[in-house]
């Protein structure tokens, strides 16, 4: 899986915006989990519901230096993953 690089700013967290689009329905429940990998891990989850389809639903967040991997589920099933690192 390849790891994408974001840079931090002087208080060395950087801002990603998480997507998801959801091309078959409107109104999809999906769960999303970010995971801190490394010496100090982290993991945190929300609940949220995709807008109209076709339409993206972005939740931005910021993070601190790491690498992380972010996983996007439906029904329980991981329908997306994407991992980076922030430098």
């Amino acid at each position: 899986m390849p790891v994408h690089k974001l840079a931090a700013a002087a208080d060395g967290r950087a801002l990603a915006d998480l997507v998801f689009v959801d091309g078959e329905a409107t109104g999809t429940g999906y769960r999303t989990c970010v995971r801190r990998l490394g010496r100090s891990p982290l993991r945190t989850c929300f609940n949220a519901t995709s807008g109209p389809q076709d339409s993206p639903t972005v939740t931005p967040l910021r993070f601190q230096r790491g690498t992380y991997e972010v996983r996007w589920r439906v029904a329980g099933e991981t329908v997306a993953r994407w991992r980076f690192r922030v430098v």
